[in-house]
């Protein structure tokens, strides 16, 4: 519908772009927000003072749980229906997500060329992505000890580059004017 509407009414879609990835960035945020209320998408076991545990979670983070569905590892010594606490990456996505939020508002505001913010936050919330997963409890490591949400965000990361590369190539990169 989006596409259909901007095409209708000849809407450039750099500056279309521009003005929708900070949403983009921010319902990431809030996302994440009701993956950590459901307890879903933790992280590995953590000793750090902000490890939560999740008693009631998608799955609890039980020892056994762990180590059986995430193939943690975890010693046998502890027993698998113990409580584990986890890094609550889910909260570390929302507070990164919201920091490219307000860098994307920031940005926008500067009147740099259009795609300039878009890009910027795509390649933000790539690496953001990327980095998040080494934290992680997941069951899908697929790629030589990488999770499938990592070669996806190499993959835009590689793509927004490949882009910026191109439009500065054809030098397209004068601010736009007011």
């Amino acid at each position: 519908g989006v596409l259909w509407i901007m095409r209708r009414r000849r809407l450039p879609a750099w500056p279309m772009l521009d003005a929708a990835t900070p949403a983009l960035a921010l319902g990431y945020a809030v996302g994440r927000v009701g993956c950590f209320l459901v307890g879903d998408d933790y992280g590995r076991p953590t000793d750090l003072p902000w490890g939560i545990a999740f008693p009631v979670g998608l799955p609890e983070t039980t020892a056994g749980n762990l180590r059986q569905m995430f193939d943690i590892p975890i010693p046998s010594s502890v027993p698998d229906d113990t409580l584990l606490r986890v890094h609550p990456t889910q909260l570390y996505e929302t507070a990164i997500a919201l920091a490219i939020w307000g860098f994307a508002l920031w940005l926008f505001r500067r009147g740099l060329q259009p795609g300039t913010v878009a890009l910027t936050v795509f390649a933000l919330l790539a690496v953001e992505r990327f980095f998040i997963e080494f934290l992680r409890a997941k069951d899908d490591r697929f790629f030589g000890g990488f999770t499938l949400a990592q070669v996806i965000s190499v993959a835009v990361l590689l793509l927004v580059l490949g882009i910026a590369w191109y439009r500065r190539g054809r030098g397209r990169l004068a601010p736009r004017t007011a």
